[in-house]
């Protein structure tokens, strides 16, 4: 057993209540990765609980135990109480506490350095206060880390069942586009292989997640797909969904999940990038996503402060939707020869 993970399963092994948070507009992955663990350590004895700073999006409420995630903004004093409790504190899919959200976030700035913290997470740049980290930017998903991490301590063993193979599977399968994504390795199909012999329903799975489509996510899609804007000279493309159109086809959180990946797939563009007016508030969010060796993290953080992965990452806007799209096309226009010699 690593050094790591060996410290990480005593601290596990000497603590009581648990809090293990996820990220703001949660995912497959990271809620797959926070249940299951939470699931196997709460049969190992503990009382572990999920925190979310905001609602599940409907198209993963079908995964086993997320009626019994704490929603941050519907929970607060629970929250709370959970975090003052708690012996350990971990971030689950996510490099900083500043990924939970402002308000949950300002919480748990008042815990770094006199609680525990884990961080169990694939992002680039995680946040070196916290001491003990499960963090490898070449992994495919959180959910092979949280599995490599069962496995080693022998948790997976004991206590797995149907019911985190199905929500590791998942996380795996969100992450990977399908196994389609490049850092998809040997070792990722080597578990889904073992998740799929636990139980976990492959084609179920697949079925929750991609073919459950409401007519309005649909007309959502088609939306951003009849106006998206392509720049062939330097191999990019765009969408923009603001928040009358947003408004128009009675929008969900999780809705807008996967098309971004649309823009990536035209033959000759090697990066694509979704803007989203959020309808409850000022700011504007984006989603960047490249092919070979075209950085969007590096790009996110320099024009949107934002990051992620070398191929897919997010940022953020607080300028108009018309300035913004003004400002990523400037951008791609630095960009260019570098998205070009990728596509």
């Amino acid at each position: 057993m690593e050094k790591i993970t060996r410290e990480i399963y005593e601290q596990i092994q000497k603590a009581h209540q648990m809090v293990l948070l996820v990220h703001t507009h949660p995912d497959g992955d990271c809620l797959g990765s926070a249940l299951a663990l939470a699931r196997v350590l709460n049969k190992l004895g503990k009382k572990a609980v999920v925190v979310s700073p905001d609602a599940i999006p409907e198209y993963l409420q079908w995964m086993p135990d997320t009626d019994k995630v704490l929603i941050y903004e519907n929970s607060r004093s629970e929250v709370d109480q959970a975090l003052q409790k708690a012996d350990l504190i971990f971030l689950i899919d996510h490099n900083t506490p500043k990924r939970t959200g402002e308000q949950l976030a300002e919480k748990l700035e008042k815990y770094v350095g006199k609680k525990t913290f884990i961080l169990i997470d694939h992002h680039l740049q995680p946040d070196p206060r916290i001491d003990l980290q499960i963090s490898d930017p070449d992994k495919a998903s959180t959910a092979e880390l949280v599995f490599d991490f069962l496995q080693a301590t022998g948790l997976w063993d004991r206590y797995a069942d149907r019911e985190t193979a199905t929500l590791i599977y998942t996380g795996i399968m969100t992450d990977t586009g399908s196994f389609r994504f490049g850092k998809t390795s040997a070792g990722t199909h080597h578990a889904a292989a073992e998740l799929i012999a636990k139980g976990a329903p492959n084609e179920y799975i697949h079925v929750q997640v991609y073919d459950t489509y409401s007519y309005d996510k649909m007309q959502l899609l088609a939306h951003a797909l009849r106006h998206m804007k392509v720049i062939p000279e330097c191999g990019a493309s765009y969408m923009v969904l603001d928040r009358q159109t947003l408004e128009k086809y009675h929008y969900r959180p999780g809705d807008t999940e996967g098309i971004v990946n649309y823009g990536i797939s035209l033959k000759g563009i090697a990066f694509t990038t979704l803007i989203t007016q959020l309808p409850d508030n000022d700011s504007i969010k984006l989603s960047f996503r490249s092919k070979g060796n075209f950085d969007v993290n590096t790009f996110a953080r320099k024009y949107f402060n934002g990051g992620g992965h070398k191929n897919a990452a997010g940022g953020r806007s607080s300028a108009s939707l018309a300035d913004t799209v003004e400002k990523l096309e400037k951008a791609i226009r630095e960009n260019c020869n570098k998205i070009l010699a990728n596509a």
